[in-house]
């Protein structure tokens, strides 16, 4: 009886190896590509369609156990500081005093923002 992979010349090993690690990977544990400390980056809106423009914001970091106004970070969200407002939008996660982009803008406090609707500059 032949055992997987066996009797597979080098390049279909690798092959094979690729294919069998990656498809037992769930689309959830999968992430884009993570943003790096420091970048700037443009805020778009969390609410649907969350396609427009609401501000210029540097990333300070995404570790899900930080606090961002007292309360846990987590995995869908990454603390960013909000550098010029380009349109008011609500802040999914309000915090003292702050309860728009302009408002954080204004007061200099980092908030916390959906991964999903931040978008690098350069890509």
């Amino acid at each position: 009886m032949r055992r997987s992979g066996e009797n597979m010349d080098e390049n279909s090993r690798k092959l094979y190896k690729q294919n069998k690690t990656t498809s037992h990977i769930s689309s959830k544990q999968r992430r884009g590509p993570s943003l790096e400390i420091g970048s700037t980056v443009i805020l778009k809106s969390s609410t649907y369609p969350n396609k427009r423009r609401v501000a210029y914001a540097t990333i300070l970091g995404s570790n899900s156990k930080i606090l961002v106004g007292g309360v846990e970070l987590g995995r869908q969200f990454t603390q960013v500081q909000v550098n010029e407002p380009i349109e008011e939008e609500s802040l999914v996660r309000e915090r003292e005093n702050c309860m728009t982009i302009g408002d954080a803008f204004a007061s200099g406090v980092p908030i916390a923002w959906p991964s999903a609707c931040i978008e690098n500059i350069n890509g």
